[in-house]
């Protein structure tokens, strides 16, 4: 379930880790799109509950340390249930850099689990585009907090970008250009649909 959004125009979006103990597992999705390129950052806070469990869930050999291996083979699953489309193509993120808080920092719920990948893309400045993205990693928590940003170049070179949230439905309605209205159901990205934002 997507429990909030909101665009602002930011090159990047600084991480911190937790400054005080988090009492539920916060996961949250920052998105960063540009002309050429989507940037993603996963953060995962464990709670004090849940921290000790996560943190074995990465660490698959059970020495009490994330080896890279490890970090790369859970950055790897959490990406594969990204799911990106720019005008209905699917784009994959690879090549994960991932942080992993140590045992102790997410038992107390301290520190943050951050995965970090990008894909390229391109979209053209005087053509009407989708964009569409869902996650649905559920080994922590089913609730995700999406974050999506505009990178400079697209507020420079696009008009009229808006994103308006129906709070009764859950719709997001996004508008680029006033020529497209993308239309996404808040449980299904698969079900986007485009139309003529001339027409209505």
């Amino acid at each position: 379930m997507i429990r909030g959004l909101f665009i602002a125009a930011l090159v990047t979006v600084p991480v911190a880790a937790a400054a005080h103990p988090h009492s539920y597992t916060d996961q949250q999705v920052q998105l960063s799109v540009g002309l050429e390129v989507v940037d993603l950052s996963v953060v995962i806070v464990p709670s004090t509950g849940d921290g000790a469990a996560i943190f074995s869930h990465i660490d698959l050999d059970g020495d009490g340390a994330v080896s890279d291996e490890e970090a790369q083979a859970f950055g790897a699953d959490v990406l594969a249930t990204a799911e990106l489309t720019v005008d209905r193509r699917v784009f994959a993120f690879t090549n994960a850099a991932v942080a992993v808080p140590s045992a102790e920092e997410a038992a107390r719920g301290t520190g943050a689990i951050i995965v970090k990948a990008s894909t390229p893309i391109s979209l053209s400045e005087t053509e009407a585009h989708q964009v569409d993205f869902g996650i649905s990693y559920g080994a922590f928590s089913h609730d995700w907090f999406i974050q999506p940003f505009f990178h400079p170049d697209l507020i420079e070179k696009t008009s009229s970008r808006s994103v308006d949230r129906t709070k009764a439905s859950g719709d997001l309605i996004i508008r680029f250009n006033r020529k497209r209205v993308a239309i996404c159901m808040r449980r299904s990205v698969r079900h986007c649909i485009g139309r003529d934002a001339r027409h209505g």
